[in-house]
């Protein structure tokens, strides 16, 4: 009995990352936002949703070193990608978590009765 309930478990966990991802990517509102430093006129800098026209300085802010610059375009174009592959993982991970979860549930109302024990009439 402990050991389904652990194996249940184990099978809902991706079930729940899965939903989390799928809810991201389909979420997503389409406006490139940037993660790095988008400098704007004169010295201000700023992060979040980037408009036509601005490029965004990635950066790795664990070491401060420059990973590059994208455009707005190239940032729309990374977002979605990255939206599309979090779909696709989300919806695997909850098809697998859900179907095992399922084999779980049903294993345990078909297991036969312990010896020893009578049967439910």
């Amino acid at each position: 009995m402990r050991f389904r309930g652990l194996l249940l478990g184990l099978f809902l966990l991706p079930a729940v990352v899965g939903a989390y991802l799928l809810a991201g990517a389909a979420t997503e509102d389409g406006t490139p936002r940037c993660d790095g430093i988008i400098e704007e006129y004169g010295d201000a800098e700023r992060s979040g949703p980037m408009k036509p026209g601005e490029t965004c300085d990635l950066y790795d802010f664990a070491d401060g070193r420059s990973q590059g610059t994208r455009s707005y375009e190239q940032q729309r174009k990374a977002q979605e990608a990255k939206a599309s592959k979090d779909g696709l993982v989300g919806g695997v991970c909850l098809v697998y978590g859900l179907a095992g979860a399922c084999a779980v549930i049903a294993g345990r109302r078909a297991a036969p009765a312990p010896p020893g024990k009578p049967t439910p009439p």
